[in-house]
């Protein structure tokens, strides 16, 4: 019998911001096409040129810059076509399951490994709170700190909320598989007698909204293919204007979206709701990585099974309020990834089929590639603006070719960023799929250490928590902190790569400003103008003054402390129904024109429109 049939679930109506994206939808997907088309045949004209001309080492060097740069914003324009493919409306509906009677059991496992006590029991409150019968679902509290402190204050709750408990591994310190570890200690060991149908985690600090699984399993109850819905992160600490880009919106809005219309989501960590017998099915959560979510969503693929994405703000975490904690969550992730590959060529996991393990392994191996080809992408700019020509012009009619193609080919991906992020109204913004791309050189540095120097959590690097993230926002002075940034957390990198690609800009121009030799419109769209160099000049630029402009102007973080640490407060601490309508609402990020005018302003901030404050 269908499980709509069985369950009372209704149907809400869409958000105007939803409805407002669905008419981008048809012109983002030809333009995805043409896009895609363009590039194949400007790529093999500039193959061509450059095997037929002279053996240049700055011709190849541009050639294979463009390709790095097309290829990374392929991704997005293969997933937009295959989702609009499969569902033109682009669309997951938004579903509220009813009544109180026959629901399926729960538990929701909050796995946690030395957060503040506050913290954690802000997300323990809300999470007894939610509207759902207490007879069908559990709280499990799941402490690797093995704290004394968090188990006393998870015990006085239970005398207003029964449904919760505390267990423990006992004291852990990140390691014995970490979270993974965690939560199938929760699976097997403590589910053995009584197993649910259904499993939601929360981070430590995720704070859910009362209808979070009301609005999750609906999803789940009406596929039996669906084992797990992931939903999107929102945050109660996020500064103005998110100079980070902590959000994730591109990953949330446009890349997560498109997967969840194929059913392959990606798990985001906090706010899952799974289908217990499918986890188990496939082996319980990876032990291997530090992403096991991420990881964990790939074997359900590769299983057969089906995993979606909903938009609805239903929880409410904490980022990493310091550039030292952004950094350690993004070095934590990129390991994750890296050691896909390792895993899944050694033995200990034959267990999965030859497909899944190569799909898993070609994964980490793509996305660390990916951080390789953007660190020597952004590198290479410097050069190429004093190397002379860079494109072949021994046949004339080839060369104006390869000029006039390659302004469309970058026009075409102009005019695809920026349909993209219309679709999502900038939350996002154009390219916005190199975000965090000015890390690239750390993340790199980050897995060689880890592999070449110590494969181990050192401290609270890898701790889940965003507070022991975020030491250094507490230094004892301003200078001190900035000695952290630009030096531990590589800034001063980003600087000179700044530094060398303006100064070379410069130099490259200031002979034709001063009216010295003479050059023609072919010399000099063949060299420092020719559009694909200027275009990734562009990129170079705004990526990496994002984390200079955060150094020398850090932003405020809204502090929530007095909200989550009201020990005698009964209620849950959730974001009131104001808050989720301003999320819901039409708010524009411009962050290219911020980045833009920032970098010509050497450093004068723009007011852009403040994000809402949760």
């Amino acid at each position: 019998m269908a499980a709509d049939l069985i369950y009372d679930i209704r149907e809400l109506p869409d958000s105007s911001q939803a409805s407002q994206g669905q008419r981008y939808r048809a012109h983002l997907y030809h333009v995805a096409r043409l896009a895609i088309w363009t590039s194949n045949v400007y790529l093999t004209i500039r193959g061509l040129a450059v095997l037929l001309g002279p053996q240049q080492w700055q011709t190849w060097m541009m050639f294979l810059v463009e390709a790095i740069f097309i290829h990374l914003s392929r991704k997005d324009q293969n997933l937009v076509i295959a989702a609009f493919r499969v569902n033109r409306e682009g669309r997951r509906r938004r579903l509220r399951l009813q009544g109180n009677e026959a629901l399926p059991r729960v538990d929701v496992l909050l796995p946690c490994c030395g957060e503040d006590v506050n913290v954690i029991m802000a997300t323990v409150r809300a999470a007894c709170a939610m509207d759902y019968p207490s007879s069908c679902f559990r709280v499990l509290v799941l402490d690797d700190g093995g704290s004394a402190t968090l188990k006393e204050a998870v015990s006085q709750v239970q005398t207003e909320w029964s449904h919760v408990s505390y267990h423990s591994r006992g004291r852990q310190s990140g390691m014995v598989f970490a979270k993974s570890g965690n939560l199938n200690y929760a699976l097997t060991e403590l589910q053995r007698r009584s197993p649910p149908e259904f499993c939601a985690v929360l981070d430590a600090d995720s704070v859910p909204t009362p209808d979070f699984l009301r609005a999750t399993l609906p999803h789940l109850l009406q596929c039996d293919e669906a084992a797990l819905i992931s939903t999107r992160q929102y945050f109660s600490n996020l500064p103005t204007g998110d100079p980070l880009s902590q959000t994730r919106s591109h990953f949330y809005t446009c890349q997560n979206a498109a997967l969840d219309m194929l059913g392959r989501a990606i798990d985001a960590g906090s706010g899952a709701v799974f289908r217990r017998s499918a986890v188990v099915h496939v082996g319980l959560y990876p032990t291997f990585s530090f992403s096991e979510d991420w990881q964990l969503s790939q074997i359900l693929h590769g299983m057969g099974w089906r995993t979606f994405q909903v938009q609805e703000p239903l929880q409410f975490g904490l980022i990493p309020d310091s550039l030292t904690g952004h950094c350690a969550q993004r070095s934590r992730w990129n390991i994750g990834h890296a050691q896909q590959m390792p895993a899944m060529l050694s033995p200990e996991y034959k267990h999965y089929p030859t497909s899944l393990r190569w799909s898993i392994a070609l994964n980490g191996l793509g996305i660390i590639a990916g951080e390789i080809l953007c660190f020597l992408g952004f590198l290479a700019v410097p050069l190429l603006f004093v190397s002379g020509d860079l494109v072949p012009t021994n046949y004339p009619s080839l060369a104006r070719t390869q000029i006039v193609m390659s302004a469309f080919q970058v026009l075409m991906m102009w005019m695809f960023e920026y349909l993209q992020a219309s679709q999502n109204n900038f939350q996002s913004a154009p390219f916005a799929h190199l975000e965090n791309k000015w890390l690239a050189g750390s993340t790199i540095l980050a897995v060689l250490k880890f592999y070449l120097v110590s494969a181990r959590p050192k401290g609270s690097s890898f701790v889940t928590g965003s507070v022991l993230n975020s030491w250094n926002r507490r230094a004892s002075s301003a200078w001190k902190k900035m000695q952290v940034d630009l030096w531990k957390n590589g800034v001063w990198y980003n600087i000179c790569l700044l530094s060398a690609t303006i100064w070379t800009v410069l130099t490259a121009i200031r002979p034709i400003l001063s009216g010295i030799g003479d050059i023609s419109p072919t010399e000099l769209l063949t060299s420092i103008a020719f559009p694909p160099l200027l275009h990734v000049c562009y990129l170079t630029l705004a990526v990496n003054w994002v984390p200079v402009a955060y150094v020398f102007n850090p932003p405020r973080y809204p502090v929530d402390e007095a909200a989550v640490s009201e020990k005698s407060e009964k209620a849950a601490p959730h974001p009131h129904e104001a808050a989720k309508d301003e999320i819901s609402s039409d708010v524009k990020w411009p962050m290219v024109e911020k980045v833009g005018k920032e970098i010509l302003q050497l450093g004068t901030r723009l007011e852009i429109q403040e994000q809402p404050k949760l």
